[in-house]
């Protein structure tokens, strides 16, 4: 049985939430960021470097509207720093989004939008966190309609890392332990304990990031954090992966895909509670626009009501929810599944553009902020995950947090 969700965006809430990007409105889809034309490039500028960031977003119609975004320098913890734009932008805010193109020979009409920054309008001017406000001119303005979040990094210290299966709770099992040397020689840390932040992400997940943690080991010229239970992480299971390119043919993991006015409908194979390892291909929870359709461009791929089903027993006591890049990586009322009696299975329909797209089914507790990824994946630790290090450092009396280092590193048994 098809079964259409409300699209309302009603966000938990949830800290960090808007490091990546985040939707206020349902009729802005497929948000996406692409540094130096690399998809899977973590959305990080190097100061004083060539780098750039493609920020790009649907609106579902091809009623042109005045979008406007906005630079706001953030805290460690993505609140707004105490720096005044002239402090942290070279350049002016508010300005509008000029490049803009209706899609083409589409079902459903939808006008793509984007920019770059740094450009001749706006360039951030210190490291740090950023976010940037999209707002709509035609709405009353106090509020964004989307966010995009980025940083800025100034690289003063190096980090080495590691991840190993052989954890503090278990060996080679279900989960994976983060270790890594912040190796300040050369640059000045005076009070390094107090002065230095740091938080670990898992595939640019905002569930359970690690934050707050204090180094195992501290040298004249080295932070060592190994042997640190707050780093160790639930390995879960490879992203499940479906490819809908076609309004014509089923791709990987479609059953069927057909036309009910006014959507294109793409039904996967049902899926199942994972109790093995995959061992599949994935890209750690992206997504990537795709269409065999005329040239294949950003513009002419379509949309489709793509519906997801888990054969899963009722759970009380929290929901499952679709997680991955193309949701934000958020828990929401758009990617809940209801669970249907009728069918005996947990349900959810998608409005998603075509492309390649990863996901996981994951169990949210009621009041906790973790989800859960062994309900549905499973926990194995041989599982390739994707882990950034974001190292912070607020000198004495400075009114912002530096971002002295980034560090991606891909675990692979």
């Amino acid at each position: 049985m098809l079964r259409v969700l409300s699209f309302f965006l009603s966000l938990l809430p949830l800290t960090l939430a808007a490091q990546f990007t985040r939707s206020y409105a349902s009729n802005i889809r497929s948000l996406q960021m692409e540094v130096n034309e690399r998809s899977e490039a973590p959305p990080v500028l190097t100061l004083g470097s060539d780098d750039e960031i493609l920020f790009s977003f649907d609106e579902l119609s091809h009623t042109y509207h005045r979008y406007t975004y906005r630079l706001v320098h953030c805290t460690a913890d993505w609140s707004a720093s105490e720096l005044m734009p002239i402090d942290y932008l070279d350049g002016f805010n508010d300005r509008p989004i000029d490049d803009w193109q209706n899609s083409e020979n589409t079902t459903q009409l939808y006008t793509r939008y984007q920019f770059y920054l740094p450009n001749e309008d706006a360039a951030p001017k210190v490291s740090g966190n950023y976010k940037v406000e999209i707002y709509d001119d035609e709405a009353d303005g106090s509020s964004p309609v989307a966010v995009f979040g980025f940083a800025v990094v100034e690289p003063r210290v190096r980090v080495e890392a590691r991840v190993s299966p052989d954890t503090e709770i278990d060996r080679n099992a279900t989960h994976q332990q983060v270790s890594f040397v912040v190796d300040y020689a050369g640059y000045n840390i005076s009070s390094p304990v107090t002065d230095v932040k740091v938080r670990v992400f898992q595939n640019r997940r905002l569930d359970n990031f690690v934050e707050a943690i204090k180094p195992t080991y501290v040298t004249s010229d080295r932070l060592e954090y190994v042997y640190n239970k707050a780093l160790i992480f639930d390995a879960g299971n490879e992203y499940r992966r479906f490819e809908l390119t076609d309004p014509h043919r089923p791709g990987m993991n479609v059953e069927r895909v057909s036309f009910l006015d006014p959507h294109y409908h793409a039904e996967l194979y049902a899926d199942a509670p994972l109790r093995s390892y995959s061992n599949t291909r994935d890209e750690n929870g992206r997504f990537y626009t795709n269409t065999l359709e005329g040239y294949g461009s950003a513009i002419e791929a379509d949309y489709a009501l793509v519906h997801f089903r888990l054969d899963a027993p009722y759970r009380s006591g929290g929901n499952y929810y679709l997680l991955g890049d193309y949701w934000g990586n958020l828990f929401t009322d758009s990617n809940i599944l209801v669970y249907d009696y009728a069918e005996g299975a947990y349900l959810s329909s998608q409005l998603m553009k075509f492309g390649v797209h990863n996901y996981r089914y994951v169990w949210l507790p009621e009041g906790q902020r973790k989800a859960l990824t062994a309900t549905a994946e499973g926990d194995f630790f041989n599982t390739e995950n994707e882990y950034l290090i974001f190292v912070y450092h607020r000198e004495f009396g400075a009114r912002y947090d530096k971002l002295i280092a980034v560090q991606q590193i891909n675990f692979s048994y």
